[in-house]
């Protein structure tokens, strides 16, 4: 009996390392999957290195959660959308030669969805360059984004948490018919940017946001560099250079409700109105306005050579 049983024991330790033996890989070893993409290639799509897909939107229409799609050079005449986890990426050492160009300019060029990143690429036209979808952490790193019809990134609203976070990093972002990146309410991070040259506003804030922009350039834009709604806000700032917009450095408008936008090492210099506005669109507005709060010594900002003055009173907006 005792023989008996130690076989059956055996049998089960057997088995039951068998069975780790065909599971332990797939979850030690399994990883993002390699798609390839190149526009110019010959012969079978199989999503291969050596067989790629000749369109984005071929690779996109088979990755899952998880694939990386890398593109080759070229430019790819297509508007297209991310689907959910999967990132694409073009190359690290020139992003302009690897070009989304939009189709058709009634549609965003990119539309992006949950877990979504687009790296290492140039983006032209569409009705927005890239749309950031309702509630989708997304990363867009090292893009140009350029000549859209309206904004260049257009984002919807989402949790103001990590989870949800649109960050944007070494992003250039141009010559879009409106404006440079509009955000509804959410959670953004901005660092280390390039937003200059579009036809309205460099950045536009809609009222409830939580932000930090670092390190951005924001220059030489119709409207205001940045435009902030203060009901609800959290906005944070540091080290941001904002010259030569067409109307204000910093534009903070007011309905009445309290919020925060705090300004650090700012250089606010040679805008067309004022370095900072503080515009009341509702009489509880400007009788209560406040909220902005600006560094001091080594957080100092400069604030010199802007048309109009330096800060205004309180405007009405209303």
């Amino acid at each position: 009996m005792q023989m008996r049983n130690f076989w059956l024991s055996r049998e089960v330790l057997l088995g039951t390392a068998l069975t780790l033996l065909i599971a332990v890989p797939v979850i030690v070893f399994g990883g993002a999957k390699e798609v390839y993409v190149d526009k110019d290639a010959k012969g079978s799509e199989e999503g291969t290195s050596a067989h790629p897909y000749h369109s984005i939107g071929k690779a996109l229409d088979h990755a899952k959660e998880g694939t990386n799609v890398n593109i080759a050079k070229g430019t790819y005449k297509e508007n297209i959308t991310i689907p959910k986890g999967v990132k694409l990426f073009g190359k690290k050492k020139d992003i302009g030669h690897v070009v989304i160009k939009s189709k058709n300019d009634d549609k965003p060029a990119v539309t992006m969805k949950h877990q979504t990143e687009l790296n290492f690429l140039t983006i032209e036209g569409g009705r927005h360059g890239v749309r950031v979808l309702e509630d989708a952490k997304v990363k867009i790193y090292k893009v140009n984004v350029k000549k859209s019809n309206r904004d260049g990134i257009h984002i919807d609203s989402a949790p103001r948490d990590k989870k949800h976070r649109a960050l944007i990093d070494s992003v250039e972002v141009q010559t879009s018919d409106r404006t440079g990146i509009y955000s509804e309410k959410r959670d953004i991070v901005i660092i280390n940017s390039n937003i200059h040259n579009n036809k309205s506003d460099g950045i536009d804030l809609a009222s409830g946001m939580e932000a930090w922009f670092e390190g951005n350039r924001i220059n030489g834009n119709g409207g205001s560099g940045l435009k902030v709604v203060l009901d609800g806000a959290s906005v944070w700032t540091k080290s941001n250079s904002i010259r030569n917009n067409g109307r204000e450095g910093v534009e903070v408008n007011s309905y009445g409700a309290a919020g925060n936008v705090g300004l650090k090492k700012a250089q606010l210099v040679g805008n067309g109105r004022y370095g900072i506005a503080r515009v009341a669109r509702t009489t509880t507005g400007y009788k209560t306005f406040g909220g902005i709060i600006l560094g001091t010594g080594v957080n100092d900002n400069r604030i010199d050579t802007n048309r109009v003055g330096s800060t205004s009173p309180v405007l009405r907006g209303f």
